[in-house]
């Protein structure tokens, strides 16, 4: 990757578990920065977390710590002694960032939080990530994305066409743009610092990016408050009653779906009638000549989509919109991305050799500095694995490392 990484010199504390604040010091790691997770002698218990999402969980085959801790180095100390805080306050001696999402609670009794940190190192950039913020009654109920950015969104109740169960929530979904926001975030401080000297605290929640992220729904459904359910649930965008039928998803003959994405509705609807649906007789047909008339007659012309393209397969649908340049994508199942050329070609999805010498995939950075690819420079850390090698480098003997082994006290 040459020196082309814009954080290279820059010292990262990862203190955090699970998934979103991980994320974000993945994210720095991704971008160059020298990152140590700090683990208890237990693990991350994010370690685990591939059981649930049906992946193998080894040392050396793990692909769901893999994709979120990767490029980090690791130490686990025992919290609970004296020897492992001083451990732990040495290091933050020598850092640029702490990421944390420990509760307040919790970082209080270790001496974490913010005002002790700060204290001690004030051109450190404290960055912390929790479920609902600093403020208010919620501020120390723990968060997932699951419940923290899908429920308390809205979004599991709001994506259902009305009268459907909420929706399964997806596992990280939420996690990730929230550690990338947060990234984003400490890059700010850390300019903020060349500037000024100082550090600060960044702070981010699963539940603010939550709504950041729907904003335009949100408003919309703001200023139709004062509707009932009914009268609400009429307007709600439904599949086969779409506000623009040229903005819906449909279903080829051999049942896969194309998502079709003519957001200009004026400029596309005849080209869409005489090439796509090659029914020259709607171009000017006044019930979809216009924008206010499609919209008003969304049901009905997804009527008519429906029928043609239930008759087409899937490569004379693309082959359509694609002559009369309109804007659609196939639907993909997960297990197809690792074969998408695009995907590939961009780096956005990765064939990564596991230490076991597995082959998996993982996602390549949202981020790219100069078009480089994400460079994975080590894999993630095994529980410990650099306890050594990062107690060495603060000043301690191979003896007392050997000691406090020994007393478990590192692992």
């Amino acid at each position: 990757m040459g020196n082309t990484l814009p954080l290279q010199g820059v010292k990262i504390l990862d203190f955090s578990t699970y998934a979103a604040a991980p994320i974000c010091a993945m994210t720095l790691a991704d971008w160059g920065a020298d990152v140590i997770k700090i683990e208890s002698l237990s693990g991350d218990m994010f370690r685990f977390f591939g059981f649930i999402m049906a992946c193998p969980v080894q040392d050396d085959d793990n692909i769901q710590f893999e994709m979120d801790n990767r490029n980090k180095r690791g130490i686990s100390l025992n919290l609970k002694t004296d020897e492992g805080k001083e451990i732990i306050h040495k290091l933050l001696q020598t850092a640029d960032v702490l990421v944390t999402n420990y509760r307040p609670k919790a970082l209080k009794s270790l001496g974490l939080d913010y005002e002790t940190v700060s204290g001690k190192n004030p051109r450190l950039v404290y960055a912390y990530l929790n479920g609902y913020g600093d403020d208010g009654p919620d501020k120390e109920k723990p968060g997932f994305d699951l419940s923290a950015y899908f429920a308390r969104s809205g979004i599991l109740v709001e994506m259902p066409e009305p009268g459907n169960p909420p929706l399964p929530a997806l596992a990280g979904f939420g996690d990730h743009p929230t550690g990338t926001i947060l990234a984003g975030g400490i890059c700010a401080a850390l300019l903020q610092r060349e500037k000024t000297g100082k550090g600060c605290k960044v702070q981010t929640s699963l539940f603010n990016t939550a709504l950041w992220n729907l904003q335009l729904n949100i408003a919309s459904a703001n200023n139709n408050a004062h509707l009932s359910e009914d009268e609400y649930n009429k307007i709600r965008t439904k599949r086969r009653q779409p506000r623009s039928g040229l903005m819906n998803t449909y279903q080829s003959k051999e049942g896969r779906w194309i998502t079709v994405m003519a957001l200009e509705y004026d400029r596309y609807w005849k080209p869409f009638a005489e090439l796509v649906l090659r029914r020259p007789d709607l171009a000017d047909d006044p019930r979809f000549n216009n924008q206010m008339a499609g919209f008003q007659h969304g049901e009905e012309l997804a009527a008519i989509i429906d029928e043609t393209f239930g008759n087409l397969t899937e490569h004379e649908i693309v082959t359509r919109l694609k002559k009369a340049d309109i804007a659609h994508e196939v639907n993909l199942r997960w297990k197809e991305l690792k074969n998408d050329t695009q995907a590939l070609e961009n780096g956005f999805i990765i064939e990564h050799k596991m230490p076991s010498g597995r082959t998996d995939w993982i996602m390549g950075n949202p981020v790219r500095f100069n078009g480089e690819k994400t460079s994975i420079r080590r894999p993630a850390p095994r529980l410990g694995e650099h306890n050594d090698e990062i107690l060495s480098a603060l000043g301690y003997s191979a003896e007392k490392i050997t000691a406090w082994r020994n007393n478990m006290i590192i692992k």
